[in-house]
């Protein structure tokens, strides 16, 4: 068999643009060398290499576009592997600082948080905003690149290229909310330790094994969107791996069509969204983070009942005022109508228009971060933006004393 060069920069920029073939050559070359190093840190124990080297790969995919952009490669692939092995270790044996497990035969041979991926990776598909989420399903279920998706919906390619690349971040984003990927100090030392382990005492590079190659379907199907329109079997691959819901959504759709299955999965979705307030007035509510949120007459705030810190996704019809108690710098993904934008900041204003289509952002105190489609602006206090569906981004002075009377 030819020897693949996992280096090779147009490899790794196909691995980027989602190509799965390109990473599954690529799973081939690197696979060895990985499972070498985990192999000696968990002491030869098969089946948790096996369920480390899944998560292993699951993180590379899942950070892929950046793959292009690593100076030294074998780091980047020992530092992964050594903090899924940390993490594993602490997972199967928490009360020990540094802990050894002692491996018991019920011990699943499969990753332990594949399913905690895949449950957070699916929410923050399901709620991206809708334009967002479509460019996402051509690009990942059909294969669609960027210039022929542009074509498709008559958009630019630069702003496919952004939302490809936003929802990208949105999962790495989600994934921090995994309680054992947090990082300490410990955790570091701990990875620095082994790496000069390694670094002194190179392991055997094993011969690839067949029986790994299950790791790449699993990594590479960890994030795509619900295929709604897809092929009958690729409905079928997907209809075991998700929700009960879902799994019985795919069910109808094979029996009585797309137009019920679309039904069924706009009525899930909806469902899956808590409304405040109720009546319409104007009301003070806290989300569930603890951040305040003070609604103006006849205006919403619609949030996902998966809402949580990793994953803050807001949206708003009419005006609202934020201000934020925990996590400050976690940014708030605003949805108004059809306009989206990532805002991160500790109290700010949104007013989302309809005629014409615009969100207008506040910065009331602090800085405010506001990041659409790839570009980044920072408000001080007294300054808003102005956002428009073109994509400009208008900033100008505001009497924040006058924008926030209405809560009086």
């Amino acid at each position: 068999m030819l020897e693949i060069n996992y280096h090779g920069k147009e490899l790794l920029q196909n691995i980027a643009d989602g190509n799965e073939t390109s990473f599954a050559q690529f799973f081939r070359a690197a696979a060895p060398l990985v499972y070498a190093d985990i192999a000696v840190i968990l002491k030869g124990d098969p089946r948790c290499i096996n369920a480390v080297l899944q998560e292993t790969f699951i993180i590379i995919w899942l950070h892929r576009d950046k793959l292009p952009l690593i100076k030294d490669l074998d780091a980047y692939l020992r530092s992964v592997g050594l903090q899924e092995c940390y993490n594993y270790l602490q997972d199967t044996a928490p009360d020990e600082p540094f802990p050894t497990p002692l491996y018991e035969e019920d011990l699943p041979p499969e990753m332990r948080h594949y399913r905690a991926y895949q449950s957070l990776i699916h929410d923050t598909i399901v709620s991206l905003p809708e334009q967002r989420r479509h460019i996402y399903e051509l690009h990942r279920l059909k294969g669609m690149h960027p210039a022929q998706i542009a074509t498709a919906m008559k958009l630019s390619v630069d702003n496919v290229t952004c939302a490809i690349n936003a929802v990208h971040q949105s999962v790495r984003q989600c994934l921090k909310d995994v309680s054992h990927s947090s990082v300490t100090s410990r955790h570091n030392q701990w990875v620095v330790e082994k790496t000069k382990l390694l670094e002194d005492q190179p392991p055997v590079i094993p011969a690839f094994e067949e029986h790994w190659m299950p790791v790449v379907s699993k990594a590479t199907a960890i994030d795509r969107p619900i295929p709604a329109d897809s092929t009958l079997p690729i409905r079928r691959i997907y209809s075991h791996r998700l929700n009960y819901l879902y799994a019985v959504a795919a069910l109808v759709f094979l029996i009585v069509g797309p137009g019920i299955y679309l039904i069924v999965m706009r009525s899930e979705r909806s469902a899956s969204f808590k409304k405040v307030p109720a009546n319409g007035e104007r009301s003070k509510e806290t989300l569930p983070d603890g951040t305040i949120v003070w609604i103006n007459t006849g205006g919403t705030v619609r949030y996902p009942a998966t809402y949580r810190v990793a994953a803050r996704v807001v949206e708003v019809e009419g005006e609202a005022s934020f201000k934020v108690i925990n996590s400050i710098n976690q940014p708030f993904h605003i949805r108004g109508y059809a306009l989206y934008a990532d805002v991160t900041g500790s109290h700010f204003n949104i007013n989302a228009h309809t005629t014409p289509s615009h969100l207008v952002i506040t910065a009331l105190e602090n800085t405010v971060r506001v990041q659409m489609d790839g570009k980044n602006i920072s408000l001080r206090p007294g300054q808003q933006v102005d956002v428009t569906p073109e994509g400009a981004m208008n900033v100008t002075t505001a009497d924040t004393a006058a924008i926030i009377r209405w809560r009086e």
